[in-house]
């Protein structure tokens, strides 16, 4: 319930009633999972009555139309080449606006969070969105900085809350709020489309950026020798990115063109693929809290996961899917095979998998645990003017 009007803060202090502002800032607005979650971040919180800006450092990308379709217009700060002067451009815009909090949606614009935030009096959140390993690995002169910097960080997976433990980043200090899944607007985009899958045989498939943490390699060799056994197997490759060329020629070599796998590069429908196909199969070498894997359970669809991020939590091994290490090919193909000879098993997998989405990962939750993480946020960086806005919409701090 809201405080009444006149009410007092735990300090004794009027509560102001100021409707809450954050200022969301993109690294990009391309089309993949951070991505994605921007946009259900945003129209969570505007939902529940707080005002939100997105800020980007790209323009004219995937997820715009979707932001605008909020009315939200994304602000573009990436006039400028130079990392100066776009945080000039940031914080010219964040004194308009106000914000009470300044929160990253990607590692690499931590930087720019932490830098602009305090600037303005707002709290700063920066973000993870992947195992820390990775960043650490793709960011290597900025990953230090890009982790002790922001006051808070926030990230969608419990591995990596474990992982910036291993980097002795206080535990305070890191909140995790995991990745959602609209599954009413999921399955109405499943239904858009007539069927497109091959009918002569069950289908694994795969989804993601075509890069090499991916390891979409370990996909074509444990395609491989599931065919051996089962050669009706076939298997589709949904999206695009550097490694495309790479890895139609190791199809190529492995036998598997052109009736073995089909790259089918990035698509719009892909929960209509999920709806039709056998089984997912991830192997990726590092995740955060895999988008495709709560979009494969939503389609009922079982999934063959390697043990990395929080997707080993996501799935539950036996249940709604199996869990493999990272380098046992031959186990996944063994996984993927016994989902593909049996109808009975993938419904009872892909049951329990659309259970646990519903039950545990619902967009239905998110606006509420990202208030209650505000302001538990807001309270340990003792910025008054942020708590009062959170504690105006009556939530409970996060546990």
């Amino acid at each position: 319930m809201s405080p009444a009007a006149g009410s007092s803060s735990p300090e004794g202090h009027p509560l102001a009633h100021a409707q809450l502002r954050v200022a969301l800032l993109a690294g990009t607005l391309g089309q993949g999972g951070a991505e994605k979650q921007l946009v259900y971040m945003t129209r969570a919180l505007r939902q529940a009555n707080v005002a939100a800006r997105i800020y980007s450092l790209t323009r004219d990308e995937f997820y715009e139309p979707a932001l605008r379709s909020l009315d939200v217009e994304p602000i573009w700060i990436g006039r400028h080449a130079s990392p100066l002067l776009r945080l000039g451009a940031f914080v010219r815009s964040l004194r308009a606006y106000k914000p009470h909090i300044v929160q990253s949606g990607h590692f690499f614009a931590n930087l720019y969070v932490a830098l602009a935030a305090p600037l303005v009096r707002a709290v700063s959140i920066g973000t993870i969105r992947s195992d820390v390993t990775y960043d650490m690995e793709m960011n290597p002169w900025w990953a230090p900085w890009s982790l002790r910097l922001p006051a808070s960080i926030m990230t969608n997976s419990y591995a990596a809350g474990n992982g910036l433990k291993r980097l002795a980043v206080p535990e305070a200090r890191c909140h995790v709020v995991p990745n959602v899944i609209d599954l009413v607007d999921f399955d109405a985009r499943a239904c858009e489309a007539p069927p497109v899958l091959p009918r002569e045989g069950p289908c694994v498939i795969a989804v993601g950026t075509l890069s090499r943490v991916k390891r979409l390699d370990r996909f074509l060799d444990a395609v491989s020798l599931a065919r051996a056994s089962m050669p009706n197997l076939r298997a589709m490759i949904i999206g695009d990115g550097p490694e495309r060329s790479r890895l139609e020629t190791a199809a190529r070599e492995r036998g598997l063109l052109p009736d073995g796998v089909q790259f089918l590069g990035r698509r719009p429908d892909v929960p209509v693929f999920l709806r039709q196909a056998a089984v997912l199969l991830l192997t990726s070498e590092h995740e955060g809290c895999p988008n495709v894997v709560l979009e494969a359970m939503a389609a009922r669809l079982p999934v063959v996961t390697t043990a990395v991020g929080d997707a080993g939590r996501v799935v539950q091994d036996g249940v709604t899917g199996y869990v493999v290490s990272c380098d046992d090919v031959r186990g996944m193909a063994e996984r993927v095979l016994q989902f593909a000879k049996s109808s009975l098993l993938r419904q009872r997998f892909g049951d329990a998998g659309r259970l646990r989405v519903e039950q545990t990962y619902s967009y239905a939750g998110l606006a509420r645990r990202l208030l209650a993480t505000y302001r538990t946020i807001a309270e340990q960086q003792r910025n008054r003017p942020a708590l009062e806005a959170c504690l105006s919409n009556g939530l409970p701090a996060a546990s």
